[in-house]
């Protein structure tokens, strides 16, 4: 059987508890031998992080202690300029090219792929899982106009090579980075790791002075 290792991207400005809990719902749900927390350098469609990448690399190592499946992958901070999830997936596939990819997606990113570069190049390296808030329905013309195949079963998903999607309900831990940032600029305690949240407080991060 393949290796499953699944993608998961995003600012992580900072990682905290509901970034972990959508991690952990995928390796529960996709029986998945590794998940892998992919930092951005600099976004295309949206403000830079607040916080360096140095920093921010740091708290998602403290974060994924916490899960022996969890790693760190920094390829996009090390190849620099603009990331591009298809890029960066091209990248991952080369160094693994058996295992049974899966790209990690929230249901507003997923909505929006049309508009990402190459978003077709994303079903013919990956599957993807689309985690969302609520009882939201699967827009299937999004998967049909990229060649992609629904499914409800996460099994399923596997048996094709990629390109299949699944949607799953976010684990019921509502929380954002800008509202915990909103918390720490106040000198409030904010749902992040143990571990990151202390190295937040020993370095001085997101408070008022900073941010």
């Amino acid at each position: 059987m393949s290796e499953r290792v699944c993608v998961y991207g995003g600012m992580f400005d900072p990682v905290h508890d509901g970034h972990i809990a959508v991690a952990r719902r995928a390796l529960d749900l996709l029986r998945l031998d590794r998940l892998l927390l992919v930092p951005c350098n600099l976004p295309n469609h949206r403000e830079p992080a607040i916080c360096s990448a140095g920093h921010r690399l740091t708290m998602l190592e403290l974060a994924a202690a916490c899960e022996r499946r969890i790693s760190v992958e920094p390829i996009e901070l090390e190849s620099g300029g603009v990331s591009y999830t298809a890029l960066t997936l091209e990248r991952i596939r080369e160094r693994l090219p058996e295992a049974a990819l899966v790209l990690l997606l929230g249901m507003d990113a997923y909505l929006g792929l049309p508009r990402w570069r190459d978003p077709e190049r994303l079903f013919d390296l990956a599957h993807i899982l689309v985690i969302a808030r609520g009882n939201l329905p699967m827009d299937y013309d999004i998967a049909n106009r990229f060649g992609g195949v629904v499914t409800t079963d996460p099994e399923q998903l596997f048996r094709g090579r990629r390109g299949g999607v699944l949607l799953s309900a976010q684990p019921l831990i509502d929380v954002s980075s800008s509202t915990v940032r909103e918390r720490l600029a106040r000198g409030l305690n904010a749902p992040l790791p143990r571990a990151v949240l202390s190295y937040v407080k020993e370095n001085g991060l997101y408070n008022a002075k900073t941010s």
